[in-house]
């Protein structure tokens, strides 16, 4: 029943693009193209494995950006999720979402750094939905700016949030994954983060001895974080990168960077298919020298790119990952990156991301 729903929801959406795309990803044509644009080639390589017995599947993830992850009284131009936002992202084929959530802007200062009653309420009708319709959900830590100026001054309310937050989702199911910190940078090194990220997930074992945790290391975990960073020794740990290269494409035009890179700029010059090889290495040596699994949890181009750019990197950088055998998670869902507008799911995009899977369309 599940397969025929996600069919015609499928068909309904495609045929907005005049029949451009095809379900199952990009066409021919899409792929000459990307060709032509200098998207590198690779082999899968050995990954550490996510076992069925221990870790949920996961695969293809979206993150519900501009949601929870906003300064107290703001709203960054998104919206709140609803219960159809998450019917509809299981039934497309994401397995997974990503929720960043600042914890830090509804915690009190003071130890033992209690959390704010009525947000956390909203945060726990996120994680019934998801339960609801068979998605995972990675809660994760964002924006905890303070942190990243004065970690010393920050790291014991780090570890206070966690202790609260795992204590509260001790009982869900395995569905629910843990991030400590998003994208640590500026003073939050990797020697630095190391030890933090360690004494979190202490904190968090003493109430959820074998939820899967994901953690990030330096420079807004970018894959130059994956030559020095050493997570945690613990069976249930999975590593993070985000990959936003490059940069000049996938930030063209955004108003929170300074000074902005110029837009309009297409996908595929000279020099970006570098960053794929860069990729390939920087998973490569990661995975040889740590055994941990990898999980991609970020990326994706800003929309005041063109859209045919957009899509001939989205369907790049996730054609790249699964090469890599990397679980892949979308920036993001409605916001300025987005792969849903108010008027519905935007076709092009869904087809880059290669929705529905094969295995579950008709």
């Amino acid at each position: 029943m599940k397969t025929m729903i996600v069919s015609a929801t499928i068909a309904g959406v495609l045929a907005l693009s005049g029949g451009a795309l095809s379900a199952q990803g990009a066409t021919p044509e899409m792929a000459k193209e990307l060709a032509q644009a200098g998207s590198v080639q690779s082999e899968a390589v050995p990954m550490a494995t996510f076992d069925p017995a221990v870790f949920p599947p996961m695969k293809r993830c979206a993150n519900l950006g501009n949601m929870f992850e906003q300064p107290k009284g703001q709203a960054w131009g998104g919206r709140l999720p609803v219960e159809n936002d998450l019917k509809e992202i299981a039934l497309l084929g994401f397995d997974t979402v990503r929720l960043p959530v600042r914890f830090s802007a509804y915690a009190d200062t003071q130890a033992p750094y209690t959390l704010d009653e009525k947000f956390m309420r909203k945060i726990d009708q996120v994680l019934d939905w998801a339960e609801k319709y068979g998605v995972n959900v990675i809660v994760d830590m964002h924006h905890y700016d303070e942190l990243f100026g004065d970690p010393a001054g920050h790291s014991d309310r780090l570890i206070g949030i966690w202790k609260l937050v795992a204590a509260r989702y001790a009982d869900r199911p395995q569905s629910v994954l843990f991030e400590i910190i998003n994208e640590p940078h500026n003073k939050l090194t990797n020697d630095v983060v190391e030890p933090i990220l360690a004494e979190a997930l202490a904190a968090i074992r003493e109430t959820n001895p074998t939820r899967r945790v994901i953690v990030g290391g330096d420079f807004w975990s970018g894959i130059s974080s994956l030559e020095t960073f050493d997570p945690p020794k613990d069976p249930y740990v999975i590593a993070t990168f985000h990959f936003y290269e490059p940069f000049a494409f996938t930030h063209q035009g955004a108003s929170w960077v300074d000074p902005s890179p110029p837009a309009p700029r297409k996908f595929g010059i000279e020099g970006d298919a570098e960053w794929f090889n860069k990729m390939t290495a920087a998973v490569q040596n990661f995975q040889a020298r740590t055994g941990v699994p990898l999980f991609l949890g970020e990326f994706g181009a800003i929309d005041s790119a063109d859209l045919t750019e957009r899509t001939r990197y989205t369907f790049a950088v996730r054609r790249h990952a699964e090469r890599l055998n990397l679980p892949w998670c979308v920036w993001a869902y409605t916001n300025t990156f987005h792969v849903k507008r108010d008027d519905g799911w935007v076709p092009e995009m869904l087809a880059a991301l290669g929705l529905p899977p094969e295995e579950d369309a008709e």
